[in-house]
């Protein structure tokens, strides 16, 4: 996902974190820890497969322990969301391949009985949602003025002699 995303978040000098499997309880509890004292709740857009772990960590686990360290953090899965599994295009797989999992009956009894990886999603879509839910919570006008101060620092740098 890093690659895929890589494009739209250098754009934004947005953070990308990694989550193979559960985060263990320091990493949750540094993220609550940092969030603590913020103006507000950090912005966590989540993209994940739709198959048990995935929508249980986004769902129930990352919101619950987050809140139990203090944490302040507004989580927000982008992908795969529920619409996303409802095209037909979008190949999934029977969710009884994944009943070892121990989330699977709460999956089962909360979104059914089919599983999708995020893998599966479009790369150039999932990229244009996420830079559209980043652009949603930026201050455009505030952006471009940043923009262009930095486009007129770099060309004060290109024109200063060295030495």
């Amino acid at each position: 996902m890093r690659g895929t995303l890589l494009p739209v978040l250098d754009e934004f000098a947005v953070t990308f974190r990694v989550m193979h499997g559960f985060s263990s309880a320091s990493v949750v509890n540094s993220i609550a820890e940092a969030t603590s004292c913020a103006d507000r709740p950090l912005i966590v857009f989540y993209v994940g497969d739709y198959d048990p772990s995935g929508l249980y960590m986004s769902e129930r686990d990352l919101p619950e322990r987050l809140s139990r360290y203090g944490g302040e953090v507004d989580l927000r899965r982008l992908a795969l969301t529920a619409a996303d599994v409802m095209d037909p295009g979008l190949p999934g797989f029977d969710a009884a391949t994944k009943r070892k999992d121990p989330r699977y009956k709460w999956f089962v009894a909360n979104h059914g009985t089919r599983c999708w990886e995020l893998d599966a999603m479009s790369p150039p879509v999932l990229r244009q949602r996420v830079r559209n839910a980043i652009l949603a919570e930026i201050n455009q006008a505030a952006w471009e003025h940043c923009a262009m101060i930095e486009a007129a620092e770099r060309e004060s740098l290109r024109k200063f002699k060295w030495g």
